[in-house]
């Protein structure tokens, strides 16, 4: 690759200029080609990829002076010139033979703070997987440098992919919806100084302000280079055609992009061509149970018809370019192939042979640990085998069977010193086999420090059950005591600071808070208790010291999510959004999960009382009590598990080996893992985390800090119950009341007699 070049033009701009420009402005909007048609509007670099050989990719605007690269694959197979495209040509590239690329070098007029433009036909041949990133086009050393700077444009390695806008500075991320391979679509974004816009086949996608651009810095010259198929720093290769590419030192309009499609889309060569397979199938291995998957990828003039057969047979129904079903044993060494035809030709692939399995594999095994005394405690393994899998758990000390205990997570609760020492195993089982987990022990301590908890609020919270109760009442020191569980935090100040024992925001509260400031926060290492599998909840109390201030001003005000290279994000937070509202994000392992924000603008210096609840279906986000946002995402992944696609697609909770994400991160009052953003600022109270979803009375007791007295009938009796307090009675509603002798929950009264009036003193 040729070092990048440093070049300055000087370009002086008169009214005789203008008058070119103008009249170029009328013809191209009759002009009957499509390089007339951008020529017009006067880009500062035109790529048109028409060379059919060579290594220089010509720049056919009005200077010429900013001539690109073409970058072999060592090979020399990509890129492949000469394709069918617009008005004649375009190149081919192969993301899976790298390095191949257009690379146009470094120029101080293609990275100036704005305005610009950006264009390109794209004909994608494949959809990014395994946290892939696919770009067709990019100007951005994005993350491989101190200072995040440029744009770029990828494919999601989401199902369904999308096409996206993006700055590493991250307050632009525009996001087109699905889009089809084999087919050509017109990708532009413009930059008026203030905001990004970004365009798909000459329609307005979405405009966002991009307060925080930073454009391409010389400082960065050699690490990224204004690039057609890749971002610009080496990374997202592109997959498929592109075609007439070009740059601009203005804003294109509305009316100019759409021209620019409107020509482009009646400036195709067209080309008969017979199928081609760009990707062979391959023989999976499977277990039984499970779903075996044979694909392929063609290209030649549509439409492509597919036909699946299966040891000279024809499969019925096997008509597309993919073909799945679910496997028997019996399927074991099966061959499978497909043909693939169109008007000029025909094309068989490679036959290929299914493996499947019926046996068992423990990816995470059993690991002993230690928790304190009257903490839950879970012992969680990881297998992977023939399906259906089922699990039975046993006590190490005499093989004994524990009831109920049929899933892959054992749960513990109220563990004492007389549990110390137990061990645990357990059978995964299929139909074929059983295999047996090694051992793991349970190691109980007593508490070192002992939180109060004689406080109305606690004691209602306790009463509904918490893995995890961070009071945050300390006043020096830095350990933030779990108060029922056994995951105690640390406070780190980082450049920050705190403040102990402020005023809590809990009505009726007399606990002490703690204020964060500057990037301190608290950190919960990791602990599958705390992010559990299936329905989880989890709230806590939180006052902002000001409103965000917009563009890419997001604070993380409390999160529990891992964010590993290729496999990330999973988990969730909590933002105080850069509009100024509070907004759960739970993940799915890619930024397009399920969203939830209150409408409400986040007022500075009131507390509110802010609940997550997922009952393994459905998100509920409350807000002081009320029921906010809601919503579904099937996708979703706990922090402490990579998602399919990711590293081997298992789960990492206890992952030691080099260069495998780990899946898993610390949770963190006020920022997030990562250090993404912004930190939090304001204060924090009472936050506790339940592996169940809490119900909507118990969500608005924990925000007025009361508690709800229940009555039913049972035959002629009433039976009242309550979480917390002693049960009180009158035979008035004003009073005055007295104490239940020896009332517990549930209480029977008879309706006999005078009426009562009951209440609960807290």
């Amino acid at each position: 690759m040729k070092l990048p070049r440093i070049k300055t033009l000087q370009s002086p701009f008169t009214l005789s200029t203008l008058m070119v420009c103008l009249l170029l402005g009328i013809r191209a909007t009759n002009a009957a080609d499509y390089p007339t048609t951008i020529l017009a509007d006067n880009p500062l670099g035109y790529y048109r990829l028409e060379e059919t050989s060579g290594f220089t990719a010509a720049d056919s605007s009005a200077s010429g002076a900013f001539t690109g690269d073409y970058i072999y694959s060592p090979d020399t197979l990509y890129p492949v010139l000469g394709e069918p495209g617009i008005d004649t040509n375009s190149i081919l590239l192969s993301a899976s033979d790298t390095p191949d690329y257009v690379a146009v070098g470094y120029y101080p007029q293609f990275n100036q703070p704005g305005p610009f433009s950006f264009e390109v036909w794209m004909r994608p041949t494949s959809i990014p997987t395994g946290g892939n990133y696919r770009c067709p086009i990019g100007n951005s050393p994005a993350y491989d440098t101190a200072t995040q700077s440029g744009w770029y444009v990828y494919q999601t390695p989401n199902t369904p992919s999308e096409l996206a806008l993006v700055t590493p500075t991250g307050d632009v991320f525009i996001t087109t919806t699905n889009y089809t391979l084999f087919q050509w679509y017109y990708i532009a974004g413009t930059y008026d100084g203030t905001n990004m816009s970004f365009y798909l086949n000459g329609v307005l996608v979405g405009t966002q302000r991009a307060s925080a651009y930073v454009a391409n810095s010389v400082n960065n010259a050699g690490v990224c280079t204004f690039s057609i198929g890749q971002r610009g720093d080496g990374y997202g290769n592109f997959d498929g055609d592109l075609d007439e590419a070009a740059f601009y030192t203005n804003a294109l309009t509305s009316l100019q992009i759409s021209n620019h499609y409107a020509v482009g889309t009646n400036s195709f060569r067209p080309e008969a061509l017979p199928p081609t397979i760009l990707t062979q199938p391959t023989g999976p291995t499977v277990y039984a149970g499970q779903i075996a998957q044979f694909s392929v990828q063609a290209d030649g003039t549509a439409p492509l018809f597919y036909q699946w057969f299966n040891s000279s047979s024809n499969i019925i129904s096997a008509t597309n370019s993919t073909y799945s079903f679910t496997c028997g044993p019996g399927d074991d060494g099966q061959t499978f192939g497909v043909v693939i035809t169109n008007s000029v030709g025909s094309i068989t692939s490679t036959i290929v042979t299914l493996s499947v399995s019926t046996g068992l594999q423990i990816d995470a095994p059993l690991t002993s640990i230690t928790r304190n005394v009257g903490s839950a405690a879970v012992f969680e393994v990881v297998a992977e085998g023939a399906e259906p899998i089922t699990y039975q758990w046993y006590n190490g000390a005499d093989s004994s069977i524990i009831p109920g205990a049929t899933n892959n997570v054992l749960w513990l609760y109220n563990v004492q010193l007389t549990n110390d020492g137990a061990s645990y195993y357990v059978d995964i089982i299929n139909p074929y086999t059983v295999l047996p987990s090694d051992p793991a022990t349970l190691h109980v301590q007593s508490r070192a420090v002992n939180v109060s908890t004689n406080d109305s609020y606690a004691k209602i919270v306790i009463d509904d059950g918490p893995v995890a109760y961070w009071r945050l009442d300390e006043t020096s020191g830095t350990n933030a005591v779990d108060a029922v569980g056994s995951f105690d935090g640390a406070y780190v100040a980082n450049s920050g600071t705190f403040t102990f024992g402020a005023p809590t925001g809990i009505p009726h509260g007399t606990d002490l808070a703690v204020g964060v400031t500057g990037g301190a926060v608290v950190n919960i290492p990791y602990a599958i208790e705390i992010n559990p599998t299936g329905a989880f909840s989890v709230d806590g109390w939180f006052m902002a010291s000001s409103a965000t201030t917009g563009g890419n001003d997001y604070r993380t005000v409390f999160s529990s999510m891992s964010n590993p290279y290729g496999a990330g994000p999973t988990g969730w937070l909590v933002y105080q959004t850069a509009a100024n509202n509070w907004s759960w994000w739970p993940y799915n392992g890619y930024y397009n999960g399920v969203q939830l924000t209150d409408s409400a603008q986040v007022v500075a210096n009131q507390w509110y009382h802010l609940a997550l609840v997922y009952d393994g279906t459905t998100f509920t986000f409350y807000v002081n009590g009320v029921a906010q946002a809601s919503g579904t995402d099937s996708g979703f992944v706990p922090n402490g598990n990579v998602p399919p696609g990711g590293a081997a697609s298992y789960n990492y909770n206890y992952n030691t080996t080099p260069g495998l994400p780990t899946g898993s991160g610390d949770m963190v009052f006020g920022q997030r893992v990562d250090d993404a953003f912004n930190p939090f600022s304001g204060a924090i109270d009472d936050i506790a985390v339940y592996n169940k979803a809490l119900t909507p009375q118990q969500v608005q007791n924990h925000f007025l800090n009361s508690v709800r007295l229940n009555a039913t009938t049972s035959g002629k009796n009433i039976v009242i119950t309550w979480s917390e307090g002693m049960l009180q009675s009158s035979t008035n509603a004003s009073g005055p009341f007295i104490t239940v002798p020896a009332a517990t929950s549930p209480y029977t009264n008879s309706v006999t007699g005078k009426q009562l009036f009951f209440r609960s003193q807290l």
